[in-house]
Formats: structure tokens, C-alpha cells, sequence
């Protein structure tokens, strides 16, 4: 039962495709209000980071996916000639030397 629902899940999340997430809360997470007004400065400044991490990689995401969809021309290589080497290769026993000019 729970592996069907987990895979429901999923295949949900694949089929809807790439969607933005601004605000996600995470279960067991305590009210961000209720947190402001019992003083526990320390845990809403963890939720606030954590939350701006996933805000950050959410819009990373975004930016990545519309980088791939931008198609960018190459630019073909230019035609450079290319000089043969004028070393010639003398031989002496059996020792190979090579002479460039």
C-alpha cells in the first residue's frame, strides 16, 4: 500500500513536469507566527534559511531549465592554412637527425 501511494506520488510529480516552488512547508515544521510571538527568534531563523535555500534552488532550477531551451549557434571553425614543416630527416648510422630550416 504505501510503495502504490509513494509511486502515485511520483508519477504525479513527473507527469505534471517542471513547476515552481516558492513556499514549501515541510510537515512537522511549527507556524512561523506562533514562533514570532513565543520569541524563539533562533528556530525562525532556521525555518527562514532553510526556506531561502529552497527558494535559491528552486530558482536555480528555473534558470538552468531556460538555459537549456536556449538554442545558441556555433560558430564554425575558420579555415586556417596549415604549413608543412621543411625538416628533413638525415640519416648517420644509426643515429635519425633532423634538420629544420
Amino acid at each position: 500500500m504505501v510503495r502504490s501511494k509513494r509511486a502515485l506520488v511520483v508519477a504525479g510529480i513527473l507527469l505534471a513536469g517542471p513547476m515552481q516552488a516558492h513556499s514549501i512547508d515541510l510537515p512537522g515544521q511549527p507556524d512561523r507566527n506562533q514562533l514570532a510571538r513565543e520569541g524563539r527568534i533562533n528556530e525562525l531563523q532556521i525555518l527562514q534559511s532553510r526556506q531561502g535555500r529552497i527558494d535559491f534552488q528552486a530558482e536555480q532550477q528555473r534558470l538552468r531549465e531556460q538555459d537549456r531551451q536556449i538554442v545558441v549557434p556555433q560558430v564554425p571553425r575558420p579555415e586556417v592554412p596549415v604549413m608543412k614543416s621543411s625538416c628533413q630527416i638525415e640519416l648517420y648510422g644509426n643515429i635519425y637527425r633532423r634538420v629544420c630550416r
